[in-house]
Order: C-alpha cells, then sequence, then structure tokens
C-alpha cells in the first residue's frame, strides 16, 4: 500500500525510526498495532524506537543470540515462519 523509504540523500534512516513512524502514519494505525521485521541491530532499534513489535531474522545461531539479547520480540530463521 506504501513504501516507506530513502527518497533524499538526507532522508534519516534507521536506526533512526522516521522511517517506520513514517509508514506507521502513512496508514493511519497505532503503533502498538504493527510489526517491524528486520535483520539488523538497526532495525530492531528503529521498530522499539518507534514502539512497535519487533521480529528479527537471523540466518545463523550467534545472530539470534545477539537479537534476543536486545529484547526483540520474536527471532525466525525463515520467512515462512511468518505463516506459520
Amino acid at each position: 500500500r506504501r513504501i516507506s523509504a530513502r527518497s533524499r540523500a538526507d532522508t534519516r534512516l534507521k536506526p533512526d525510526p522516521f522511517l517506520v513512524e513514517q509508514a506507521i502514519e502513512s496508514l493511519g494505525a497505532d503503533a502498538s498495532r504493527c510489526v517491524l521485521v528486520g535483520d539488523s541491530l538497526a532495525d530492531v532499534e528503529a521498530g522499539s524506537a518507534a514502539g512497535v513489535a519487533v521480529i528479527a531474522y537471523a540466518t545463523d545461531p550467534e545472530q539470534a543470540k545477539v537479537f534476543e539479547d536486545h529484547g526483540v520480540d520474536a527471532v525466525i530463521t525463515s520467512m515462512a515462519d511468518l505463516w506459520v
């Protein structure tokens, strides 16, 4: 429905929550009803700062542990896990 992405060289990028907040606002949604799926600590930080649930996509056990240590809501190892 909407893409929230860098549109100018000076767009604030993650870990700044600007783009996440922009997406929430454009949907007319409440942050508490949104989720961010990301694969980096910058994603985790942006989602947390924006007040959304964060699902971290980890490609190995060490990365999963790092995400868990940063307090994500869930860790997945396959995008197929989102459809379960």
